[in-house]
């Protein structure tokens, strides 16, 4: 790959959290390898990656019409390519002038790859082993785990990041440090499976509550938890959880409120699980954000299947949902299972939505005139910054808060930024 001296790299990112901050990790890296800079714009870039995400189809469409876009925009930048659609599908980039396909597993030797140094090893830590901390964002994204094994019969997760591993601890709470220094005040843990931390590497009962402790115990920043699987999140590990310093806000992927429904999909707990679940959410952690993920028209579905889904989703508890329509996703057993009809599944995901909708400004509703701890970030509507509270409300910030800071604020219909997710 010929690149000239002090490259101009471009980072892009589709999907998760997780692809985020991995992307800011492997740019922070090339800038590093090829004594090159950072660019905001693809207009001005050398090298363009992109961290490409095939959770569904139209994501892993998505990834291939913007890597072909930026070859037709930008005919002297090099594009690479990664993440999970370069490796449950690289052809899907065969052909394409200037690309440089690498897989997730070679996620840690890009940067040399890109460089022609023969440097390239690998280590027992995920990757990124060192926590981007040079980004301007006033939340720091930390991640503590890779991978999952629980095969759910519709997830290319597993085939695209292998089996679930941890980093471990000591590694976390020195990422945790440099973030602190750098002077985030939210730290947010990520990964696939967190609620699986610590399985397999500590056995000790040593989990994700007990890094949580310690990492609270450095001070200097609060704590939000990502996306959390059900399949090993029990009650007690939320009691455990009950910390000060911890977010209020849980995003459980429930995915179907049917019993049949989550036996076909693989989900390894019961409805009656997931109302443990949510009661003891509400019950430990008083005015907490709890959001979900549901998919729509899973094969099979029936109406009444989906009467309990919707159920499930119009419970006072949850607050917000993330919908996603039935994907067949090649390699996994529900790819092989006879689909519903598109409109059918169409007309699921809207009132879901609708659903939804009506829940985050219901939960809004439910907080007004209460006192609220927000991070102030650099984000703006009609010129006034905004963030969000740690039960996941935006607001707009006090005037005399700075981008950064964690402020107090009371919640109002004109505080509430009511348009914004």
């Amino acid at each position: 790959m010929n690149l000239p001296e002090n490259a101009a790299v471009f980072g892009y990112t589709l999907g998760c959290r997780l692809n985020s901050y991995e992307t800011e990790a492997l740019v922070g890296e090339l800038v590093e390898k090829l004594s090159g800079r950072r660019v905001a714009s693809p207009e001005d870039a050398d090298l363009i990656l992109v961290n490409t995400c095939a959770v569904t189809g139209r994501s892993q469409a998505r990834s291939r019409k913007t890597v072909r876009q930026y070859i037709a925009r930008y005919p002297d930048a090099a594009v690479v390519v990664t993440g999970c659609v370069a490796v449950v599908s690289p052809e899907d980039y065969l052909g394409m002038e200037r690309v440089t396909v690498i897989p997730n597993e070679k996620k840690q030797s890009i940067a040399s790859i890109v460089s022609g140094s023969q440097d390239a090893s690998s280590n027992e830590y995920l990757y990124p082993v060192f926590a981007p901390v040079t980004t301007s964002k006033t939340r720091g994204f930390l991640k503590i785990q890779d991978g999952c094994s629980n095969r759910c019969s519709y997830c290319i997760v597993p085939l695209a990041r292998g089996d679930s591993r941890s980093q471990p601890k000591e590694l976390v709470l020195s990422q945790a440090r440099e973030m602190v220094e750098a002077g985030y005040h939210e730290i947010c843990l990520t990964g696939v499976d967190i609620a699986d931390y610590g399985r397999g590497l500590y056995n000790n009962g040593y989990g994700l509550p007990q890094l949580a402790r310690e990492l609270l115990e450095i001070g200097g920043f609060r704590l939000r938890i990502g996306s959390i699987e059900p399949q090993y999140l029990t009650v007690k590990e939320l009691e455990d959880l009950a910390i000060p310093g911890l977010c209020r806000h849980f995003h459980i992927p429930f995915q179907s409120g049917s019993d049949r429904i989550l036996k076909k999909m693989g989900r390894r707990y019961s409805r009656a699980e997931e109302d443990e679940l949510l009661d003891a959410v509400t019950s430990v952690f008083p005015g907490a954000c709890i959001g979900s993920d549901i998919i729509a028209g899973f094969p099979g579905e029936s109406q009444e299947d989906y009467q309990q889904s919707l159920a499930l989703a119009r419970d006072s508890r949850i607050n917000y949902l993330h919908v996603f329509p039935f994907s067949p996703r090649q390699g996994t057993p529900a790819a092989e299972m006879k689909p519903l009809l598109t409109e059918k599944i169409t007309s699921r995901s809207e009132e879901l939505r609708r659903v939804s909708t009506a829940s985050r400004r219901e939960f809004r509703m439910r907080n007004l005139d209460t006192t609220q701890t927000m991070l102030v970030e650099s984000r703006r509507i009609n010129g006034r910054m905004i963030g969000l509270t740690d039960n996941y409300i935006p607001v707009f910030a006090p005037e005399s808060a700075g981008e950064g800071e964690l402020a107090e604020v009371h919640l109002t219909r004109e505080t509430i930024c009511w348009g914004q997710r």
